[in-house]
């Protein structure tokens, strides 16, 4: 029996560049496939707001005139209803305002009626 050829065995550098080699090639197939499949960033933004009610006061008109009182009240929504004023005349917008209902600072919605007394 003749000895048959050499078997070959590898060597330490030739695993080392073989491995090295695996590597690399796993680098460059993850960064080809991070190209392909990518993630996805969304972004979201969140406004966060306040609400304040503000409750409409009536404001004071006693000692106004009839005219002014009209003026004040309409201009916050409120309607008005006068009453007072000479027995034959009536109420007129030179008369003062002697009293109102609802009184000053009472919370009442606009579009409501203010009735002021003259004298």
């Amino acid at each position: 029996m003749s000895p048959g050829p050499p078997h070959w065995a590898p060597g330490w550098l030739t695993l080392g560049i073989v491995g090295a080699a695996g590597f690399l090639l796993g680098v460059v197939v993850l960064v080809a496939a991070r190209g392909v499949v990518h993630d996805e960033v969304h972004t979201r933004t969140v406004t966060r707001t306040h609400t304040v009610l503000v409750e409409p006061k009536v404001p004071n008109v006693v000692g106004m005139s009839l005219g002014d009182a009209r003026t004040v009240l309409g201009d916050r929504g409120y309607q008005v209803d006068a009453r007072g004023g000479g027995f034959f005349s009536g109420p007129s917008d030179d008369d003062t305002v002697t009293d109102q209902s609802p009184a000053a600072g009472a919370v009442v919605g606009g579009g409501a009626t203010v009735v002021l007394q003259t004298g």
